[in-house]
Order: C-alpha cells, then structure tokens, then sequence
C-alpha cells in the first residue's frame, strides 16, 4: 500500500508516498499482474452523515462500476463533460459523478486552485468549463453574487426583465438574453450537477431561466452513491427524479426510501451491529430519508427520519419542510429547525437563525411572516439569533445533533430572542475562521500570534468578506493584513471590483494561425528589415530539437525586440509562440489590443497586481501547445542593460515544466529606445542560448537566479561578438 498525493502535503513519514508529479504517462510500462476482480474492495470510505459518527462503507469494484454506469444516463452521450471540480474527492457524490463518470464519457476535470468565490468563477472562465458538480450551498453563493453586482450596477430592472422574458423562451434562447452572465462565466457553462443536500425549486428555477440546466439528483454513500437523479432534458423543481436503472426502491409504512440492487454496499467495516440495523430483515437498505412519490414514478425528499420531531399532539415535522419557508424571509440568511423540551416534558419548534443583517437583527416579523405560510402544527413557538456558523459536514449539511448539543450548552438566561451584543464586521468575520477566539476581540489583536489565523486562514477570511459585502477580494490584499483594528480599515474602504485578466482564445485558431503566418513577413517583418540593419542571429542550432511548447525568456529594451526574436524562430516555432504583452499598455486600449491579439498572438499579462491569473493563463496557453515568449524584468530597459528578473518567471517555469529558451537581445534600445516614438536604424542581434529543463523540486527563486544569468551571458557575449560571426538576415 502507498500513499499517492500532491508532493507539497504532508504525510507520514512512516508510509510509503508516490508523489503524483512524478508519475509518468510515456514510455513502457510492466504488465498488470494482480488486478482487482468485480468482489475485491474498492475502498472504504468513512461517513459521519449528520450524526457525527464515522462509519466504514465497504464498497467494491462491482459496486461502484454498477452504479457508475447506471449514472452515465443522467448527461447524453453527445455532451461534452468539462467540469471544474470543487468538492472533496473523499465524498463518493465527487468521486462517482464528478471524477469517474467525466472520464467514463471522455470528458476532462479541472480541480480549482482555491475555493474562493471569485477564484472558482476565474476557473470556470479560464477552463471554459461545460459543468460542474455543486451542492445547492454553491449554487446560492454564486447566483447572491451576480445579484450583488445587479444591484451595484442599478440594473434590478433590466434582471427582472430578463427573467420574466426567459421564462417562455427555450434553454438556448435564454442563454441569448442572459448573454452578460454567461461571458463572465466562460460562455460555455449549460448545467449544474447538484446533490448532497435539498435544492429550492426557486433557487433551481432562476438558475434554468438563466440558460444553465439544473441537474438535481439524490444517493447515500452506502449505494456508491446516486440513487436517484433528474436528467439533463427531463428536470423538475422539487423532486430528485427517478430511480436509476437497475436501483428498486419502495417506501416504508413511516414513509422511508429503502433501496435493493447491485450498486448497495453489503456492510460496514468491522462493525455487524451498525450493519445490521442498515437493512431491513428483507436486505433492503434503510436511507433514513423520508419520502414521497410524485406524478410519473418521481420522488421527492420530505425529511430525515432521525431528525424528525413528534410534537405532543402525535404530528410528525420534518425540519426541512420548515426551514425552506422560512429561507424566502429577506431577514434570514440561514436557519435550523430543533426541538427543545418546555419545561413540561412536551417537545415544541425552536428555530434557530443567523440574520442577514447582524446589526439590526429584527428577525420576529421574519418568524411571524413564515408561520402565516405553514400548517398549524408546523409553526414555530421560539426562535433564537445564532452567532457562529452552524455545524457542517463537508457536503454542508447541517450536523443537527451536534447543533442541538450546543443550543443546550449555552447560556441562555437572557431570553431566547435576545441577540448577544453585536460585534463589528471584522470581528465576526475573525469569529468564523480564527482557530482561537478570545471573549472580547480588540483592535490592537494581531491575527497571526494572539488570533490563530494562518496563510488558510487569511483565504478563508478572504472568501468570508466576499461573501458578506460583495466584493471582489485579493488574496494577497488580505495577506498585509496584521491587526484586527487594519482589518476594519480594510472593510470600510471602498470596494470596487478587480477586473480579470481576460484570455481570449481566437487568437490561436487555426484559420487566424493561418492568416497571421501569411500577413507577419509583410506587416511586420518588412518595416523589421528597414530599420533593423545590420541584423544577426546566433545560436538557432540550438532550437532544432527543442520540445514544443517551450518558454522563451529574453532581455527588453524595446518594443521592437519582439519582431526581432519572431524573426529569428523557425516558422514552425514562430506560427505556434504567444506574446505575452503588458495588460496594462497593449491591452489598455481596443484597437491596440485587437492589433496585438491579431499580429503576435500577444495576451495580457499583468506585471502588477493579479499577477497569479496571468500566470495561471500561461499555463492555459502552454496547455494548448502553444509556447510563449515573456520579458521577466517586466519594464523595458532604458539603457539597454539586463533588469533584474521578476520571481514570477520562476514559479511560472517551474509550474508549466516545458523547456526553457533564454534569449538575448542587443541593439533593441538604439534602434527604439524606451520614449519614443519613431524607429531610427541601428545594428540588432539576437543570440539563441541551449534550452534547459529544471527538475521538478528545483526553488522558483533558483530558477530565476540562473534564468537571469544565462540570459545576461548571452547578452555580454553577443555585444562581444564579431558581426560576421553571425547569420545576417
């Protein structure tokens, strides 16, 4: 047995670890020997559900493959599967649906970097993801912010318009009126796969008038683990959908799902007692959900029959059933049903609340409105305003036992409905991530030493403050955060949305590849050749067997060393390179940007600010075959002498792993120094040094340092060299 992971995480020591970057998918391999049979375990997977305590499922080959395969039904055969993958992998809900089903069809996974709101809509743009995996936490998320950015833009009533015209329009015609929405979510999204907690009918409905198929389904670890799902052309709000093929399933006389077929599991690991009290004296598996059958063999989740409360009168609630009426209450952002004793021994409804608005928490007209929509025995008699996040499993279903254990806990003398005395943001922003909090948080607090919060910690409360104002945050802005009293000056500045780093891909279709190849010797090389005069190149030899994509590092001094180097690369090198060019001169403009996109294949690379995203689009670019030329000093040079190189060129080298080219240019700064704006003649060279390749473990720093030298070598010794020495051209 081994260990197989990422080679940065931490594992023990004792084990035996396979770094994932060091596996290899070329050359031979040694013949399978000892391959699993259909019975043979898979894995065990450890569940805790919302009860909290774990529980091996033992799930086999057979078991997982049949339900795979029954599963592959939900998205036709012709729709392309390019998911960005959120969720964790150790959930069967990711691993089935959003891991082995996308390579099933042929399909690709792309795992975000970070969960941050904005950086997992970054991921979906960049990979121009068709799908993703979701829990409808996720889905209330994104659908809050493109609301928030509604609202600041004054656009309420165009938003509504939208929606009422896509309601009588078909899926791609919505697509068509809500095409703002679907650019800045790469243009090609169509569906959400949904699962692992209750889904709104109303939050799935604003999703589909969008454009976007909701794809709501429904499955237990134990049956590995779809049961049930919508498809992608037969959906309904509200219900789970029908059975899987080959999944039987029936009701109970309480109204328990119970379900028989090959894709349940048969036990829990060393543990008969919990085995046995999973199924039915007849072998069917008891999902411990209640449930109800709908018009044409459909079925929707009531409740859990665990968390159901039996009220003194003998009535059965469902929590659920509660909580979704009092979701709609503008004044509750979240919310809990339990029972609590009332002192006589009955039970009675409690709800407990977190408000939308903590400063004015008025959450009684809320209670009142929603008690007006449910059924006599359904309505609330208490509520209490809850602080802290509620208690979580990894899927974000609320762990109820553990959150009744700690409404019992606490102190509650000053009354049910009484609010603890409100913190300011920053404070309860620190309360929700910081791994030790103190009674009364001060502004002189530093949030490393006295408050817990580590490098995971500041991204956790970088996506906090995303979520409860709206806007658009940097993780490194946060990084420079030190007191809590910084954090509040931080908060009450101004927010205005970053712009990202767009990657537009036509410059890089084949027709315009095509075009570009034809037009270069004319419009550009031409003008080259006018000014550019004596022009040399060394070195070419050494770009004979260099592997494609490759990254081309050079010194800058002009504008013109670009035409310089093109001209001096293969033409098969030159017609598959992109430049990257400043996002902020070439791109500040659209007809230098189109002019640049057209001629150089050139794409914006920020040198200041969201410096990740266009090193996270590099890879893109490589990702297509594609090599790139990039300037690490960032600026141009005014006297021609190499700049210090950037530390972003060594975490982009060592991240994409290609061959790197180093290049060095003179002459560039005589024939169009930085300032002007008319080129005169003046000798340039271009001197090609050997491509290097830096084993994967080798420091960013380090790669840096010797890119810096290799390049500012060939820079000394091309001024040195004799002009005959060279290639003119």
């Amino acid at each position: 047995a081994a260990i197989l992971s990422a080679r940065h995480l931490a594992v023990p020591a004792d084990g035996r670890h396979i770094s994932l970057e060091d596996l290899s998918v070329s050359g031979a391999t040694a013949p399978v020997t000892d391959a699993p049979g259909p019975d043979d375990i898979a894995e065990i997977v450890f569940t805790s559900g919302t009860t909290g305590e774990p529980k091996g499922v033992v799930l086999k080959h057979r078991t997982i493959l049949t339900d795979l395969w029954a599963a592959s039904d939900v998205v036709p055969p012709g729709e392309e599967m390019k998911l960005v993958s959120i969720l964790p992998i150790s959930h069967m809900f990711e691993q089935t649906v959003g891991l082995f089903l996308p390579l099933l069809k042929g399909g690709t996974v792309h795992y975000a970097p970070s969960l941050k709101p904005s950086a997992i809509v970054g991921e979906i743009q960049r990979r121009q993801a068709t799908g993703m995996l979701v829990v409808p936490r996720f889905l209330e998320l994104l659908m809050a912010a493109v609301e928030s950015r509604v609202r600041s833009g004054g656009l309420e009533r165009v938003w509504d318009l939208q929606h009422r015209l896509a309601a009588r329009l078909p899926m791609n015609l919505r697509r068509l009126v809500f095409l703002p929405l679907h650019r800045g979510l790469g243009g090609r999204l169509r569906y959400f796969l949904c699962g692992g907690a209750p889904l709104s009918p109303e939050l799935m409905r604003a999703w589909e008038q969008t454009g976007v198929r909701i794809i709501e389904g429904y499955g237990a670890t134990e049956c590995a683990p779809v049961i049930a799902s919508n498809t992608f052309e037969d959906r309904v709000p509200g219900s789970i959908g029908r059975p899987l093929k080959g999944v039987s399933v029936r009701l109970s006389e309480e109204g328990e799902l119970q379900v028989c077929g090959r894709n349940v599991f048969e036990g829990y690991w060393r543990d008969p007692e919990r085995t046995r009290a999973a199924f039915t004296p007849d072998g069917w598996y008891r999902t411990d959900d209640i449930a109800e059958t709908a018009p044409e063999h459909r079925l929707r989740i009531a409740g859990r029959l665990s968390e159901r409360i039996v009220l003194p009168s003998g009535m059965n609630v469902y929590p659920t059933d509660i909580e979704a009426e009092l979701d709609r209450q503008p004044e509750i952002k979240e919310c809990a049903v339990i029972g609590v004793p009332d002192g006589h021994g009955a039970i009675r409804l409690h709800v407990l609340i977190r408000p939308m608005d903590r400063e004015r928490a008025e959450v009684a007209p809320a209670v009142n409105r929603a008690n007006a929509s449910l059924a006599s025995h359904q309505r609330i008699t208490g509520f209490t305003p809850w602080e802290n996040d509620f208690p979580k499993t990894a899927l974000q279903k609320i762990r109820r036992k553990k959150l009744q254990e700690e409404f019992e806990s606490k102190d509650r003398s000053a009354g049910d409905s009484a609010l603890a005395p409100p913190e300011n943001l920053a404070a309860r922003l620190i309360r929700r991530v910081a791994r030790t909090t103190p009674t009364v948080i001060t502004p002189e607090m530093r949030l490393d030493l006295e408050l817990g919060l580590d490098s995971l910690g500041r991204v956790e409360l970088a996506t906090e403050i995303e979520n409860e104002t709206g806007r658009e945050i940097d993780e490194e802005a946060v990084a420079g955060i030190g007191t809590v009293g910084e954090l509040s000056a931080f908060l009450a500045e101004p927010g205005t949305p970053a712009n990202r780093v767009a990657l537009a891909r036509w410059p890089r279709r084949p027709a315009v590849s095509l075009l570009r190849r034809v037009l270069q010797p004319v419009a550009l090389f031409l003008p080259h050749r006018a000014f550019a005069r004596p022009y040399a190149v060394t070195g070419r030899a050494a770009l004979e067997d260099v592997q494609e994509p490759c990254l081309v590092v050079a010194n800058h001094a002009s504008h013109a060393d670009t035409l310089a180097i093109l001209r001096a690369l293969p033409t098969h090198l030159r017609c598959r390179t992109a430049v990257a060019a400043a996002a902020d001169y070439f791109f500040a403009r659209r007809w230098a940007a189109f002019l640049a996109e057209f001629l150089l294949a050139a794409f914006p690379f920020s040198r200041e600010g969201r410096v990740r995203e266009s090193l996270e689009n590099c890879g893109l670019i490589a990702d297509e075959g594609w090599s790139i030329l990039i300037y690490p000093e960032g600026t141009r040079s005014p006297d021609g002498r190499v700049l210090p190189f950037k530390s972003g060129i060594g975490l982009l080298a060592s991240g994409l792993r290609v061959p790197v080219v180093p290049i060095a240019v003179t002459g560039g700064a005589r024939l169009l120094p930085k300032g002007a704006s008319w080129p005169r003649r003046a000798a340039v060279a271009v001197h090609i040094g050997q491509p290097v390749r830096f084993p994967p473990e080798t420091p960013p720093e380090t790669i840096t340092s010797e890119l810096q030298k290799r390049v500012t070598e060939l820079f000394e010794g091309t001024e040195k060299r004799e002009w005959e020495g060279g290639n003119h051209g």
